[in-house]
């Protein structure tokens, strides 16, 4: 077929254009309808998958005589595949023996010649494209962009595992830099005491402590802990450079695990969760070779993207959804992000001037977050346009939630996690025109069976976790025994942030002295204190002590309200002035550590008026109510925060019993 001879394709262009065989040919033969251009167009889609030698493609209009045993009303109805013998198949059996030469899928053939409610289906389907081709042709261009490119991920494979292997070695720095202050032997939560505990419950129960929290630092040993952070960082950086990419995954995911299993309620945050998740699953999306972008590397698995994808829809919707069902006003009437910028745990100085933006704006931008998480993720099942409009709407959410807030890796990890919704065609538009050449894309060899057969075992593992745990969480009920056993495994987790709009922002202040009468506040990196310091930005590292200050003072706030904690005493149920409301408060412990002049704890602060090994005599801490200031405010005093006092404890002396058990 010439350029220019098409005249049904309506679109002013003759494209697709497949290479005409010589007849007679004693390869498999593709015929079609050459003055179809929705017909060449999915051929052509086939035939750059397809490996030479297997297949030969022509147009019914110049291979009718050389079948005269097949009426040329069948060539116009539907595309045939006519063996050498003469033998030929036609219509969808037709295409699903073009899949099956083509190497792309054989499973589509067998259940057409073997299952009859298939068949019939897939037969019905057919006929009805087949006589609205033009409308067929329409649709595909809306779904599929140009339909005559193939939709592979070898590229968004290798890009994916990279990006994801660089927010492990982030995660790794963040954790390992704070280890020491947080879960060391001088830090505030050590982990060997959370191991000890672990180990006692379990032999009371007769089970097993490493079924109950696996971690490899169950081992125990000096500098253990340091070691499976280094080792997962070095694990990670391979995952950058491309290097052993399956094993490297694997590596940096278990040591992630256990680190995050004995860190107690400093890694007990969603986007810990996420990343263990999306590190299972990559694990087995990752082709098991000596190099990412080897040349022997065997095609990405279809059904673990999907499982990707469908970890990506489940994430954003019900993230969505648990604002809702909350029955929040704050959510329904759309006025949450008023209260949203001052009161999340970190916010980045653009918060503020966010938060001077019309009510209406903040309005229109909670409705604009709502069609996102609800809608956008079922574009997800679509082919490649819908998904692309997904693509820039989620990452657009994440960009707006990321410049206005801190949340460690968790807006970038998000981001990787919706390039698994791109194809190479797309990604390819990163390099310029000249060098896509030299980009390794397209359709590689199919894993070997074993391999096949592992991945669907790990699909239905997910599906048997995520299933009831997405309907649990729909239905607002507990969830089932299988998923709560799993849970220590972190690969199948429920997702939603801020279910319920928090409208107050409480602040803990802790102050030493010496005479009971100057008092010097401790300095947070992070978090507000200084009412003219700007809402500093932390990405992508994730400081745990000061998120998890956010937490206690809310605690602290509510025994406030309930009179549990009267000014200059501490909690009306105790004498000490630094207990715990429930026990998952760390302020007692970093108390104690000020207290004792702990260096590893005094490092995780921004500054201290006491050095380490110095410590004051006394202590004593605030609580405060923080909010933005207005425009004019800021003017006239320059601050970012007011504030107002609501509680001072009663005064700690550093005394013996303070020493560490």
């Amino acid at each position: 077929m010439g350029c220019g001879s098409c005249t049904s394709c309506g679109d002013g262009g003759c494209q697709g254009l497949l290479p005409e065989a010589d007849l007679p040919t004693s390869l498999p033969l593709v015929v079609y309808d050459g003055n179809c251009g929705f017909c060449r167009r999915w051929l052509k889609r086939y035939e750059a998958l397809t490996p030479p030698g297997k297949l030969a493609w022509a147009s019914y209009q110049k291979a009718a005589g050389t079948f005269p045993g097949i009426p040329e009303a069948q060539f116009q109805k539907a595309i045939h595949l006519v063996q050498p013998d003469g033998s030929h198949t036609r219509g969808a059996e037709a295409v699903f023996e073009i899949m099956n030469h083509a190497d792309l899928r054989s499973w589509p053939l067998w259940c057409q010649r073997n299952l009859p409610p298939f068949r019939a289906t897939c037969n019905g389907l057919y006929r009805v494209v087949a006589r609205n081709r033009r409308m067929a042709g329409t649709g595909g261009r809306l779904l599929w962009g140009s339909l005559q490119i193939p939709s592979t991920t070898l590229l968004t494979r290798r890009i994916f595992l990279r990006l994801l292997g660089l927010i492990y070695l982030l995660a790794f720095l963040s954790i390992g830099s704070q280890a020491a202050g947080l879960i060391g032997p001088d830090g505030l939560q050590p982990y060997e005491q959370r191991l000890e505990q672990i180990e006692t419950y379990a032999n009371a129960e007769g089970t097993s402590a490493f079924l109950l929290n696996p971690t490899i630092l169950w081992a125990g040993g000096p500098g253990l802990l340091d070691t499976t952070w280094i080792i997962g960082l070095i694990a990670a950086s391979a995952l950058v450079l491309g290097l052993v990419p399956m094993l490297s995954m694997g590596i940096a995911w278990a040591c992630y695990l256990s680190i995050v299993n004995v860190a107690g309620v400093f890694t007990g945050y969603q986007w810990d969760a996420l990343l263990l998740e999306v590190g299972f699953l990559a694990i087995f999306w990752a082709p098991c070779s000596w190099r990412l972008n080897s040349q022997h590397v065997r095609r990405s698995s279809t059904l673990l993207r999907w499982m990707l994808l469908w970890l990506l829809m489940r994430f954003m919707f019900t993230s969505g959804w648990v604002k809702l069902a909350s029955n929040d006003p704050t959510w329904w009437d759309l006025t949450a992000l008023d209260y949203h910028y001052w009161s999340q745990p970190l916010p980045w100085w653009p918060a503020w001037y966010a938060w001077q933006l019309p009510m209406w704006w903040q309005k229109a931008s909670c409705l604009i977050m709502f069609i996102i998480e609800l809608g956008v993720p079922f574009l997800v099942i679509f082919p490649r346009v819908p998904r692309l409009i997904a693509f820039l709407a989620l990452v657009l959410l994440q960009i707006g939630i990321l410049i206005t807030g801190n949340y460690g890796f968790f807006n970038w990890l998000t981001i990787v996690l919706c390039l698994v919704l791109l194809d190479d065609s797309q990604l390819l538009w990163l390099w310029p025109k000249r060098a896509r050449g030299m980009i390794r894309v397209g359709l590689t060899r199919r894993e070997s069976p074993p391999r096949r057969v592992l991945n669907v075992i790990v699909a239905l593992l997910l599906l048997s976790l995520t299933i009831p745990i997405t309907v649990s969480q729909l239905q607002d009920k507990r969830v089932s025994a299988w998923p709560r056993t799993m849970a220590p495994w972190h690969v199948a987790n429920g997702y939603g942030l801020f279910r319920v709009m928090t409208k107050t922002r409480p602040e803990i202040t802790i102050e030493g002295s010496n005479d009971g009468v100057t008092w010097l506040p401790y300095m947070f990196r992070w978090k507000p204190g200084p009412l003219d310091r700007a809402p500093a930005f932390s990405q992508p590292g994730m400081p745990r002590l000061d998120w998890q200050m956010w937490f206690d003072a809310l605690n602290y706030e509510l025994a406030w309200e309930r009179g549990y904690l009267p000014n200059g005493g501490g909690l009306a149920r105790g004498s000490n002035a630094f207990a715990s409301v429930n026990g998952g408060q760390v302020t007692p412990a970093l108390c104690a550590s000020l207290a004792r002049g702990d260096a590893a704890v005094l490092d995780l602060l921004a500054s201290s008026p006491f050095p380490a090994g110095q410590p004051p005599r006394y202590l004593r801490w605030h609580l405060d109510h923080y909010q933005f200031t207005t425009a004019d405010q800021r003017d006239e005093t320059g601050n970012w925060w007011t504030s107002k006092r609501l509680f001072t404890s009663g005064v700690l002396k550093s005394t013996p019993e303070l020493s560490r058990p």
